[in-house]
């Protein structure tokens, strides 16, 4: 088809509704991980995309031609090449690592699907990457960590001041008593 002949067709409004809702997803993802869903029955994808929508991870398929068009658009050329035969992706927004676990367990007991490729954090990675990425802390975990990580010294630190003041009172009233005495 010419490029004459593809700007003089009519495309239908729900395939443009279609490339402008993955637009917006994408715009949002932090994490996005291309799947062959290959020889998948339709209860393992079933059971795949409840699992994602448990933990806030939108499980899709889409045409190649608009994940290419919208990748592209978005400087993603490298991850182009993966977009070949039936693909489904996985996009996670606020922890970039959840698709990456929910993917890593499913693979675990049905070996058909197949991780092709990897966005993460605005970076193109090779499918091999999920098993480090898996391990990632959430986000509640990472915070967690530092608020550990800033709380300690400063407990620490209260802990030798109140002992400091306390040893001090101990002193003053033992002083306080033999006095009296």
């Amino acid at each position: 088809m010419s490029l004459a002949e593809l700007q003089n067709r009519t495309i239908r409004p729900e395939k443009i509704a279609a490339v402008s809702e993955f637009r917006e997803k994408m715009g949002r993802a932090s994490g996005i991980y291309l799947t062959d869903n290959l020889g998948l029955s339709v209860e393992h994808m079933t059971e795949l995309r409840r699992e994602c929508f448990k933990n806030q991870v939108d499980f899709m398929i889409i045409k190649n031609t608009f994940s290419r068009m919208v990748l592209k658009e978005k400087g993603f050329e490298d991850i182009l090449k993966h977009l070949d035969g039936p693909t489904a992706i996985a996009i996670g927004y606020e922890d970039a690592a959840a698709p990456a676990r929910i993917l890593d367990k499913f693979i675990s007991t049905h070996d058909r699907l197949k991780v092709k490729g990897i966005i993460f954090d605005g970076k193109v990675l090779p499918a091999s990457e999920i098993t480090a990425i898996k391990d990632l802390p959430t986000r509640e975990q990472a915070l967690s960590g530092l608020v550990g990580a800033i709380y300690g010294p400063v407990q620490g630190f209260y802990n030798v001041i109140n002992a400091v003041l306390r040893d001090f009172v101990s002193v003053v009233d033992q002083i306080a008593t033999k006095k009296q005495g």
